[in-house]
């Protein structure tokens, strides 16, 4: 098995400094005939995508979609796909956005998994943001808090994320790794927020080399892995993310 990145450079915008990662990636085209309006009408109501598509946030978060569900294709082939986002998120309520986080790019590709057959899915959540993702898809949801749905939370900031320690928080997520083995998904998403970082803009608690252990250890799940690289706007930190992955492989 090996490795793939799947991005769109029609993510990019001037409005959403998360898109501005991927403009280094090398290119490769690969198509899909799914039509993401129809999965995204699954989690959204069609007022709130009417509403969505008035904004000029529309079609790099439309073109972001296309990317997640690709995943879902492109994870049979590979084993571990890594997907850097662009206006989806965790954050997106059905009728709602959040930051920038206009559709909810999780529970979309649970609905596509669902389709392709996976019935156990596990999600890991690390993001310096709370999400209420548990409300829209079912799937068995790992929060670095320690629970199935984060309530250590305030005004949408991950308390645990900000405040833990670096050692402390490794040590959280290692309990979570050990908690999804237990489960034997058949596919692990994980929400990884770039802005975690401690040279994001959210200041997180972490590093470079807290990154690469969190990356290392969540490689040895055994499942099909698919990850949301989710928030920041650094290129040097995503590309060092990027070369974690391929180091574990």
């Amino acid at each position: 098995m090996g490795f793939a990145i799947i991005y769109n450079k029609e993510m990019q915008s001037e409005w959403i400094c998360s898109s501005k990662r991927v403009g280094n990636l090398e290119s490769r085209d690969v198509h899909t005939e799914m039509n993401p309006e129809d999965y995204i009408l699954r989690v959204h109501s069609s007022e709130y995508y009417q509403k969505v598509r008035s904004t000029p946030f529309f079609k790099p978060a439309y073109e972001s979609v296309k990317c997640v569900l690709l995943s879902a294709e492109e994870v049979e082939k590979h084993g571990t796909v890594v997907v850097p986002t662009s206006g989806t998120g965790h954050q997106a309520e059905r009728d709602r956005w959040r930051g920038y986080s206009f559709f909810n790019d999780l529970a979309i590709l649970v609905e596509r998994l669902k389709d392709k057959g996976y019935r156990n899915i596990s999600i890991i959540e690390t993001d310096a943001h709370h999400s209420d993702t548990y409300r829209l898809c079912k799937a068995k949801l790992f929060c670095i808090s320690g629970t199935e749905k984060c309530r250590i939370i305030e005004e949408m900031r991950c308390r645990v994320s900000r405040e833990s320690s670096r050692e402390e928080y490794l040590n959280k997520f290692a309990k979570i790794v050990e908690d999804v083995k237990s489960e034997n998904p058949e596919v692990v998403i994980w929400y990884l927020g770039q802005d975690l970082h401690e040279m994001e803009y959210a200041e997180g608690c972490l590093d470079s080399e807290s990154f690469r252990k969190m990356i290392e250890n969540f490689m040895t799940i055994p499942a099909r892995k698919i990850v949301i690289l989710a928030s920041g706007s650094r290129d040097d930190v995503f590309n060092e993310l990027i070369s974690a992955f391929r180091e574990h492989l």
